[in-house]
C-alpha cells in the first residue's frame, strides 16, 4: 500500500510518540521507549529515501532525552518548537506572556482544589492538566468545571485549550500540530516527499486533515471513531510492527 501510493517519492514518516509508538502510562515519565524501539527508529532512519519526524505534545528537551537518535527530526509542543536537519523550528515568534499563563493555571487549579487525582504540568509554551487519576465519580463534574473555565480562555482570545487522553493542554493560538506539519512539508528539507502520519488522539486530528490530500494517515486506536484519518491501527504494538516492516524495504545508506 505505502509502495504503490509513494510512486518512487522519498517516504516522510511522522510519528506521535504517546499512545502511537509507547503505550500510555499514567504519568508522562513511565511512557519510556525500549531499546527495541530505538533501534527499531534507527533501522528506519538507515534507510536510503525516509525521513522521520516524531510529533508530539512533549516538550523538545524532553523528546531529544527520551529518543537520541542520529539523524532523527523532532517537532514538540505541538509543533510550537521542533528540530528539523539539526536546525531549530519555531512555529510562533516570540515568547509567551508568563504571567498571563501562570495566571490561568491558578485560576484552574483553584477550581479543582477539592478534586484528588488531577495534576498540572508546566510546559516551555503552556501547561497541560492531566486527571487521568481522576475517580470515575468525580470525573463528570470535574470535566463540567473545565468545559466552564475553558469558555473563559476562548473568551480572552490568546489561548486554547485543547483536548486528550484525559488531558487538556492550554497552549497560544496557532500551535497545533497540523500547522506545523504544513510548515515542514513546504520547507526545502521535505519538497516533494510522501507523507505518512500516525497518531493516536484528538490533537492528531489537525495532521489528518492537512495529510488528507498529500500521502496517508493512521489512526491508533479507537476503531470507530469519527476521524479524518485514512486508515487504522489497533494500538502501539502494530505501529511497531508496521513500521519494522517499512524498515524492511528500500536500500540502506552506505
Amino acid at each position: 500500500m505505502v509502495q504503490g501510493r509513494r510512486q518512487g517519492r522519498k517516504l516522510l514518516l511522522l510519528l506521535d510518540y504517546d499512545g502511537t509508538l509507547v503505550e500510555i502510562a499514567p504519568r508522562p515519565e513511565l511512557a519510556t521507549p525500549t531499546p527495541g524501539l530505538l533501534r527499531l527508529l534507527a533501522r528506519l532512519m538507515n534507510r536510503l529515501d525516509y525521513a522521520v519526524v516524531v510529533v508530539s505534545g512533549r516538550p523538545l528537551q524532553n523528546l531529544l532525552k527520551l529518543l537520541p537518535v542520529p539523524g532523527l527530526n523532532y517537532l514538540g509542543s505541538h509543533g510550537g518548537e521542533g528540530l528539523i536537519a539539526g536546525r531549530p523550528l519555531h512555529l510562533i515568534n516570540g515568547e509567551p506572556a508568563l504571567s498571563e499563563i501562570s495566571g490561568w493555571k491558578n485560576q484552574l487549579a483553584g477550581l479543582l482544589e477539592h478534586f484528588t487525582g488531577w495534576w498540572i504540568e508546566d510546559k516551555p509554551q503552556g501547561f497541560v492538566l492531566h486527571y487521568r487519576q481522576v475517580s470515575p465519580g468525580q470525573e463528570d463534574q470535574l470535566l463540567k468545571i473545565i468545559e466552564t473555565w475553558k469558555a473563559r480562555i476562548v473568551d480572552y482570545g490568546s489561548y486554547q485549550a485543547l483536548p486528550g487522553k484525559k488531558v487538556m493542554e492550554v497552549l497560544p493560538y496557532g500551535v497545533n500540530k497540523g500547522e506545523a506539519i504544513q510548515k515542514i512539508l513546504l520547507s526545502s528539507d521535505f519538497i516533494g516527499y510522501f507523507p505518512l502520519y500516525l497518531g493516536d488522539d484528538t490533537t492528531d486530528e489537525s495532521v489528518f486533515a492537512v495529510i488528507q490530500e498529500q500521502g496517508l494517515s493512521f489512526k491508533v486506536g479507537g476503531e470507530g471513531q469519527p476521524t479524518k484519518a485514512t486508515h487504522f491501527l489497533k494500538n502501539p504494538a502494530q505501529v511497531r510492527e508496521f513500521l519494522a516492516l517499512l524498515a524492511t524495504q528500500g536500500e540502506e545508506k552506505t
